[in-house]
């Protein structure tokens, strides 16, 4: 089957052991909201800003000009990428219908509006999930996950400046910085890297990922 005959059988009526990963519409609407609130904020402090700064700061000298410029433009470049990003969410949920990932015995195929990405699974290698694993609840984890617990200094200090001062809040932000979510592969046709998600939209990018891992790899794979 071709990547159209498969999305199509997988929108009517998925065959057994095909695994389907729809647009979450819920997780985009978050997204959009998010991303309004960042246009607000970026548009917002960017008019209140102007009629401050000029054209008084320009009349200051170099460094006042050079500083209140790079502050305009960051604020103008929070509305506009918040601006562009909430445009492009709001699409993909008028579109919901043809943003779909589906991993069958033999194919993968993502469609993302009008591009399709279809790639072999025998042409797959290489499966990365990047970000935060999901929490495993096995016994010896969830004794880890309680010594980390704060303690009571942590405790009253993220009452009173919040959780995020603390020193397992920052701790946790500085994770969450390094590791973005996000999941790819490598088509052994072109030497290629195939993103496969940037964000959670599509779901668990780790759960995907093992899907893909089931479908690619031998049973006696370490990785499996």
């Amino acid at each position: 089957m071709n990547a159209e005959e498969i999305l199509a059988q997988a929108k009517r009526e998925p065959l057994e052991n095909w695994v389907i990963f729809p647009l979450l519409q819920s997780k985009v609407i978050w997204g959009t909201i998010g991303w309004a609130l960042g246009f607000l904020l970026g548009a917002g402090l960017f008019v209140l800003a102007v009629p401050i700064v000029i054209p008084s700061n320009y009349q200051n000298g170099l460094i006042s000009g050079i500083f209140t410029t790079l502050i305009l433009l960051i604020f103008a470049f929070v509305g506009a990428g918040s601006l562009y990003l909430m445009i492009s969410d709001l699409r993909r949920l008028w579109q919901a219908n043809t943003h779909l990932i589906v991993i069958t015995e033999q194919d993968f195929v993502k469609q993302e509006g009008m591009k399709i990405i279809h790639v072999p699974l025998a042409d797959v290698r290489y499966v990365t999930a990047r970000g935060r694993a999901p929490i495993d609840r096995s016994v010896g984890v969830e004794d880890d996950a309680t010594k980390q617990l704060p303690n009571i200094a942590e405790s009253m200090l993220g009452f009173f400046v919040g959780r995020g001062f603390s020193k397992s809040g920052i701790e946790w932000r500085k994770k969450r910085m390094r590791t973005p979510t996000s999941l790819a592969f490598m088509d052994t046709r072109t030497d290629k890297e195939v993103t496969v998600v940037t964000d959670g939209s599509f779901g668990d990018p780790f759960l995907i990922a093992a899907v893909l891992k089931k479908y690619t790899l031998p049973p006696d794979h370490p990785d499996y």
